[in-house]
């Protein structure tokens, strides 16, 4: 896992403003060319984005530039970010920019992907069941269980933050692509996810619970700026 700043340096974002109802999640700084380019154009209205500026990334997996940026282009299908036109979400320049952010990453991502074993003949629960049993490497899980210190616990805490505090939502997105018993039993686990219908109980809330008892900042996006790509 790679290091954030020490957590005794770390502090909460600014909030997006003096609304208590405005749930969007501050901007972040810049990160280099790509997200700075977005950035710079998000504060504006929408309008067509010009050429982007050409940046070579040796390893787009960890490049803290692209994933930033690819980042913000999907949080603007979420919450949005502060002082950000929402028309921006489906601007035709926009989504070109971020296709472009996709494709250097898939490239990138491919050639690390596992085959499942057993063929396509097999069932896919059986042949996804058969991947992670066949997983090499330490539990993550089982360390923090047994080994973690306060400190990696609350920098693991730090670094999940960024999808746990919208914990389900980017699984939603698949329900009106599935019909049938696929359908319903997506909808019955995001019930689940989102607590049965008590705030208390969802899945977010819990683990904005849990920062807290940490001493963490549970605030939504409040930890953007210290995790890695």
């Amino acid at each position: 896992m790679t290091a954030v700043e020490p957590l005794a340096a770390v502090t909460a974002a600014e909030g997006p403003g003096d609304d208590p109802h405005d749930l969007r999640p501050p901007r972040p700084r810049a990160r280099g060319p790509l997200s700075g380019y977005l950035l710079r154009h998000l504060v504006e209205p929408p309008h067509p984005l010009p050429r982007r500026p050409a940046v070579r990334m040796p390893d787009p997996l960890a490049d803290d530039d692209l994933q930033l940026a690819l980042y913000l282009c999907y949080e603007l299908h979420y919450r949005g970010l502060a002082g950000v036109d929402e028309r921006w979400e489906w601007d035709p320049s926009l989504l070109e920019f971020r296709r472009g952010l996709e494709d250097e990453f898939e490239r990138a991502l491919i050639p690390l992907a596992t085959t499942a074993p057993g063929g396509p003949e097999r069932p896919t629960a059986e042949r996804l069941w058969a991947l992670v049993e066949g997983a090499a490497g330490p539990s993550l899980s089982g360390y923090v269980a047994e080994s973690a210190t306060l400190e990696e616990v609350r920098e693991l805490a730090v670094h999940r933050s960024a999808y746990q505090l919208k914990e389900a939502d980017p699984h939603t997105w698949a329900i009106p692509r599935l019909a049938g018993p696929a359908k319903a039993a997506m909808v019955e686990i995001q019930a689940d996810e989102y607590g049965g219908g008590v705030t208390e109980d969802m899945h977010a809330s819990l683990f904005a619970v849990t920062m807290a008892g940490l001493g963490l900042d549970p605030t939504y996006g409040a930890y953007l700026d210290r995790i890695p790509g």
